[in-house]
């Protein structure tokens, strides 16, 4: 029993040296991890020392030179400024008209609103020249260099001291994304983390007012006012940045950019297209929000960017017809050679409409009874060509004298065709109270926006103005109102608010 006992404790006593040995050398083991870890963080925090983070205006080219060239930051501790370098932005042609170089707009109301542009009112119109607030690492000793070298008004043939003088602030701690400024004078690609938005869709038409092609994106949940920029990207690898009311608009989820000569008739613009001429017949698969002080998002997207009809290829139909509940008939002829066309979808206020056109007529369509008096865009598609489109005005034959206004409520008499005054609001193209003008998205959305649907006047409602949101009706007194609705004649009335 006793030698049992002993080779017993012979064994524990083994087991325990073994144990003691082997959590010694997991002892060892994790300190070493741990030491190389702390050595990694250490020599990450010094790294980062190395560097001044500033934010800086930056020109779309320079801008977008680094992401689409894939330029990498510089290394080196002692880093100086290559004054003579040459510009290679300018070299690869990124500052060309119809490129990277600045916009031009005929409108002005919009450089307030684009936060993230660096736009300025120009005379009647606008220009956007870049980007504001671009987060920048520059190297300490390339800082210190170009500075003396600014200092000492010396000349760089690249942009590195043209992008020192644009430093808007210097930035205490290190940003989620930035770029890095090199000697060159270029700018690196971002360094950041890049989510994926997986939950949102996008389409793409060529039946846009703002483009040969508009991209819609549904479910892209980010703050119009930090987009900085965006990029798509095709299969085979190619990319195309995206300027501020050129092809990026207030509201980022709706894209537009032109591969051939376009003109914006509502603001008669002429848009750039030339560094998307390629861009037909390709597919895009990513859409590249980049964003001021937050990770930037990507969107996988399938989109093919059909190539553009020839010049000659058009539809033309009626501009005007009456409305029938029994049919609205429209005549159309379509001229696109021998490439077959048919009708794809029916737009009103540049949403597409649901019902079943009637079709079996060649040159004759017939509207259902559901689409009731309005303006409406009838679009004929072909596989592997742009849309042709014309636009159809439905009449609905009434006159003033049918609407009633009494105890701000707005009436409709009976009518043959049994219109309501539903229909009625439902086609508010523009309107005025007073001397206030509301047009474009705010007039189209203005009868809902005011009228309850049995057509009484809220004097409540309130429209978004700079963010803020604003009463149509500010306080008691009358207000004069004009409505102009898409086939039904002008009405006048007054609100009057107790």
């Amino acid at each position: 029993m006793r030698k049992h006992w002993i080779l017993g404790a012979s064994a524990i006593i083994l087991a325990s040296s073994v144990l003691a040995c082997g959590k010694k050398q997991e002892d060892v083991s994790t300190t070493a991890q741990g030491t190389e870890k702390a050595a990694e963080t250490t020599a990450a925090a010094e790294e980062k020392a190395d560097y001044v983070f500033v934010k800086m205006t930056v020109p779309y080219a320079d801008f977008y030179y680094g992401e689409l060239k894939d330029i990498a930051p510089e290394e080196g501790k002692d880093v100086k400024a290559q004054l003579d370098a040459e510009d290679k932005v300018a070299k690869d042609g990124f500052r060309e008209t119809g490129m990277y170089d600045s916009v031009s707009s005929p409108t002005k109301e919009k450089v307030e609103k684009f936060v993230m542009a660096d736009g300025a009112v120009e005379g009647e119109g606008s220009v956007y020249k870049g980007i504001k607030h671009v987060n920048v690492a520059i190297p300490k000793s390339l800082y210190e260099d170009a500075k003396k070298a600014l200092e000492e008004k010396k000349e760089s043939k690249n942009a590195l001291l043209t992008l020192m003088g644009a430093i808007e602030s210097e930035v205490s701690t290190e940003p989620k994304e930035y770029k890095v400024l090199n000697s060159d004078g270029t700018l690196s690609k971002t360094q950041g983390t890049t989510t994926e938005a997986k939950d949102a869709k996008a389409d793409i038409t060529t039946t846009s007012s703002y483009g040969n092609y508009e991209i819609d994106v549904d479910g892209l949940d980010i703050d119009s006012e930090i987009v900085q920029g965006a990029i798509l990207e095709t299969k085979d690898g190619a990319k195309y940045g995206l300027k501020h009311e050129d092809n990026i608009w207030l509201k980022p989820e709706e894209l537009a950019f032109s591969a051939v000569a376009f003109e914006d008739k509502n603001h008669k613009a002429q848009k750039e297209f030339k560094r998307f001429e390629d861009l037909q017949d390709k597919d895009i698969v990513k859409i590249t929000y980049f964003l001021m002080d937050e990770d930037d998002v990507e969107i996988p997207v399938d989109l093919h960017v059909k190539k553009i009809a020839p010049a000659e290829y058009k539809v033309s139909g009626d501009e005007k017809v009456s409305y029938s509940p029994e049919g609205t008939k429209v005549n159309y002829q379509l001229s696109t050679g021998e490439d077959s066309y048919s009708l794809s979808k029916v737009l009103s206020k540049k949403s597409e409409v649901k019902g079943d056109v009637n079709t079996e007529t060649a040159g004759v369509l017939v509207l259902p009874k559901e689409m009731t008096p309005g303006k409406y865009q009838l679009v004929f598609s072909n596989d592997n060509l742009s849309d042709v489109s014309f636009t159809v005005l439905v009449e609905s034959g009434l006159k003033a004298e049918d609407f009633h206004f009494e105890n701000n409520k707005l009436s409709l008499a009976d009518n043959a065709d049994q219109l309501t005054i539903a229909n009625y609001i439902a086609s508010t193209s523009s309107a005025t109270i007073g001397e206030q003008e509301f047009k474009g998205g705010a007039g189209r959305r203005f009868g809902k926006n005011i009228f309850n649907e049995d057509g009484s006047v809220n004097t409540d409602a309130t429209y978004k103005k700079d963010d803020k949101e604003v009463k149509y009706f500010d306080g008691p007194g009358t207000y004069p109102v004009s409505i102009k609705a898409d086939g039904y004649p002008d009405v006048q009335f007054e609100v009057v608010v107790q």
